[in-house]
């Protein structure tokens, strides 16, 4: 019987007790714990790739048995039969053998900070009651035990007047448990960086940094009683102050090379994606899988996202062996990813990014300065190496590990795989839809057709086109007029609300019209439009446009509109467009 699948399980324990199918990544724990001697380990990777089941598992081989310390069942039932529990000598000295502070901070996500604020006094009040047992503790003095209780107190930890006690935990709690036990606990720390990715994002940046920072400095720099923290994120939060000073602090980001049991740590390799397909009796669709999930690199190590393997393996392995079997590729990343920085920096990037990220949606390579020290604060600038930067580490992009330049630090990066192009396309589309310039440009837009104004109509496009991304398949080697159809027939189905019907590549006289609108609010006005397109800047698109003109007289597309009665009007435009700008003429046929 073939073991289940547990969609986004982040409990290890949990996923060897439901027989759940997993994927020995158990090595990982000697690879961080034995292996690398650095005192706080920072591991950078994008969402989904299964950060929190690596701590969840660091956590359930490490802790120890708080009622009875020499106790490692638990331990020998979940690891038994995993590659971690051949290395006896390692788990002899690891294995169920330490206090264990675990921490995930991807709660606190408010739009507000004093949600957030009380969001991360609950996580800490959370974190201290599962060391409650310290209350009884003979070790402790007085002075430490009002401490203590003070964490226990979720009212008290909220109140902003008490911040110190909140931003001192981490190290009040490796004090308080080396005191009780004798032993130095490890601290793991998941997605530390949300709290202050969602305050750069909702605007209380700087009152969210001095809490967070303050919290992980003085849990991390010079705590001697702490054996060692593991922090994990998308970003590198550099020049925050939460890593000034530390100087034992070692950090994994997808760039790094050099240790490919590192690299390889977290997400699958090429091998565990294939012997997870063949398990499922999907070893047929590799291929498939690969089109629509591959590409990543971490450091020089190929690297397959968890998530996308695993739900493609659940939503497709009980249609093997069926007749009529629809084998399909979902798109299931796209409502995980968490972050909305495509659609803000839409706003602000100029016409010659417009370009670069449009070769990332035609396939193509980009070089990006890649800024490995970038922080949240840094994004409000809205530079654009910064959205490359972001769009690497959070995994919308991927790069060419052999292509740094380590002078200028640029990296050829590119869209990893086809779901990704399609959730980068759909967010530029979200774009399109909801940004409040876009939708007043697109309604003058459609405006000035109805009313006749071509000058209107060109200082509308010109705007629009400085900030249009083309959807097309880029699979498609289609003539450059097919890229503007589509623009101009895209834009105006989002102002619909003044357009009572639109037709496309519709047959009329002697040929087809490139695009015709009718006015919802004058049903009487149709518009009448023929697209051009020259690559040449020295070409006179004035004359293009006025020939573009002359060709809806000639072929006649506008007499049947003329000859009817219920039109009053019948506007013509003839358009030409050369990259990012273009020229309009319009001439009055009714």
């Amino acid at each position: 019987m073939l073991k289940s699948i547990n969609i986004g399980a982040e409990s290890f324990h949990e996923l060897i007790e439901s027989n759940s199918y997993y994927v020995d990544k158990t090595p990982f724990i000697r690879t961080v714990f034995k292996e690398n001697t650095s005192k706080v380990m920072l591991i950078t990777r994008p969402r989904r790739f299964g950060k929190t089941l690596t701590m969840s598992t660091f956590y359930d081989f490490l802790s120890l048995n708080i009622e009875n310390p020499g106790d490692t069942s638990r331990q020998k039932n979940w690891f038994s039969d995993t590659e971690i529990f051949a290395d006896r000598e390692f788990c002899s000295e690891f294995m169920g053998r330490f206090p264990v502070i675990f921490l995930t901070l991807k709660s606190v996500a408010f739009d507000n900070f004093n949600d957030s604020y009380c969001e991360l006094a609950r996580v800490i009040n959370s974190m201290a009651l599962n060391f409650s047992y310290l209350k009884s503790s003979s070790e402790l003095n007085n002075d430490e035990l009002k401490i203590l209780y003070k964490l226990l107190d979720l009212d008290f930890l909220k109140d902003p007047a008490n911040k110190y006690l909140l931003t001192g935990s981490l190290v009040t709690l490796t004090n308080l448990l080396y005191r009780h036990h004798k032993i130095c606990p490890v601290l793991l720390i998941d997605e530390y960086d949300v709290p202050v990715a969602k305050a750069a994002h909702f605007g209380y940046y700087r009152e969210m940094i001095n809490v967070v920072g303050q919290l992980l400095a003085t849990g991390l720099k010079g705590n001697t009683n702490m054996k060692k923290a593991v922090l994990t994120g998308c970003l590198r939060v550099a020049k925050e102050s939460i890593f000034t000073g530390l100087n034992n602090l070692m950090v994994c980001s997808i760039l790094d090379s050099g240790d490919d049991d590192i690299s390889s740590g977290i997400g699958f390799t090429k091998e565990e994606a294939e012997e997870v397909l063949s398990y499922y009796g999907l070893t047929d669709y590799y291929g498939l899988v690969g089109d629509n999930y591959d590409g990543y690199y971490f450091g020089d190590v190929h690297m397959y996202c968890p998530w996308d393997v695993m739900s493609f393996c659940y939503g497709n392995y009980k249609a093997v062996g069926k007749e009529n079997k629809n084998i399909t590729a979902g798109n299931y990343w796209i409502n995980t990813s968490g972050n909305d920085v495509i659609e803000e920096f839409m706003s602000f990037i100029e016409p010659e990014d417009v370009e670069l990220m449009q070769d990332l949606l035609d396939g193509k390579s980009i070089t990006a300065e890649v800024r490995a020290t970038l922080c949240y604060g840094d994004l409000q600038n809205h530079d654009i190496n910064d959205f490359w930067t972001l769009l690497l580490y959070t995994g919308y992009l991927t790069f060419e590990p052999q292509s740094h330049n380590p002078e200028s630090d640029e990296y050829s990066v590119y869209i990893p795989n086809e779901e990704i192009r399609k959730c980068f396309k759909s967010r530029i589309l979200n774009y399109f839809k909801n940004n409040s310039v876009m939708k007043s440009s697109t309604a003058e837009l459609v405006k000035g057709l109805f009313e006749g104004d071509a000058e209107k109509v060109q200082d509308n496009l010109n705007t629009l086109l400085g900030k249009y991304v083309s959807i097309r398949d880029f699979s498609v080697n289609a003539p450059k007029e097919n890229y503007y159809h589509g623009f101009v027939n895209g834009l105006l189905v989002n102002g619909t609300s003044l357009i009572a019907e639109q037709k496309s590549n519709f047959e009329s006289g002697n040929g087809y019209i490139d695009l015709i609108i009718k006015s919802l609010k004058n049903r009487g006005v149709i518009v009448i439009m023929e697209l051009k397109q020259t690559s040449d800047e020295n070409e006179d698109k004035v004359l293009i446009a006025q020939d573009a003109v002359e060709q809806i007289i000639q072929k006649k597309y506008a007499d049947p509109y003329i000859k009817r009665n219920d039109i009053k009007e019948v506007l013509t435009y003839g358009i030409c467009f050369c990259k990012k700008e273009c020229a309009v003429v319009g001439k009055k046929l009714k």
